[in-house]
């Protein structure tokens, strides 16, 4: 009984942890979106509000660009403070880690920049996959829903790509024109926006599976060079790892003593 009641009492300690933990964070950030939107609202310009803005559209953020400002500033002023300590130790060290100021304020925007340069990796690999289904099933039907065809391959699909499939499926609701619009404005990849444009015109009517074969075909030969590609680059990791020992190997040899 002993055991079970410091057993529960150790449970206890740690949920209360947490979520204090959770609370904190949440205070720190409605905190930051409060100083954001009072004092940095002027610190930033219509076309960087424009380019943070389609950053948190793309990421489902639910912040205002005056926050990803605010990042910048924290980092930035963290990087003063330590190239201050540094300098007062060692000029050189000091100048050294000025650098860290520049990386500073990079590094907020640079960062979310990473996640949609792999998301979108991720999602021009995979949506030939994606594509080839939507293809048969209204090649063999013009009874078919698109709704309908995502949710069968939701299941299957990879995190990012279940994402955005799962946003078009939320958008749907306003209309599956409306939801292939905002996925256009959302991944604006080439394939994608292609995609789009032949639904579009296949919601108004047309029978355009030739324009939908088209992009089937294009689509197959960008996954073979993507495939092509990745072996390639598989290849080229193989043979300087095997490059290294061999050459160690060779160096190391003991070499035979003529008497």
């Amino acid at each position: 009984m002993t055991f079970l009641a410091k057993l529960f009492a150790f449970a206890s300690v740690l949920y209360l942890i947490k979520t204090l933990n959770v609370k904190f964070k949440e205070k720190v950030k409605n905190l930051k979106r409060e100083i954001a939107l009072k004092y940095i609202k002027n610190l930033i310009g219509s076309s960087e509000r424009q380019r943070f803005q389609k950053i948190i559209d793309r990421l489902d953020l639910g912040i205002k660009p005056e926050e990803i400002r605010l990042e910048q500033f924290i980092y930035t002023f963290g990087a003063i403070i330590l190239t201050i300590f540094m300098a007062s130790a060692n000029k050189i060290l000091g100048f050294i880690t000025g650098i860290f100021i520049i990386l500073g304020w990079l590094y907020p925007v640079e960062e979310l920049e990473k996640i949609i340069e792999r998301k979108d990796k991720n999602i021009s690999l995979e949506f030939p996959s994606f594509y080839s289904m939507v293809y048969y099933q209204y090649s063999k039907s013009v009874n078919i829903y698109l709704a309908d065809v995502i949710k069968d391959y939701i299941p299957n699909a990879g995190p990012d790509m279940a994402e955005e499939l799962g946003v078009m499926l939320d958008n749907m609701v306003y209309g599956e024109e409306f939801a292939l619009k905002q996925l256009k404005r959302r991944v604006p990849m080439h394939h994608i926006i292609k995609f789009c444009d032949i639904m579009e015109t296949r919601l108004k009517g047309y029978d355009n599976i030739s324009q939908m074969a088209y992009l089937k075909n294009e689509l197959d030969e960008y996954r073979i060079r993507a495939l092509e590609d990745e072996l390639e680059r598989r290849k080229s990791i193989n043979s300087k790892a095997q490059f290294v020992p061999v050459s160690y190997t060779h160096l190391t040899l003991p070499t035979k003593r003529i008497v």
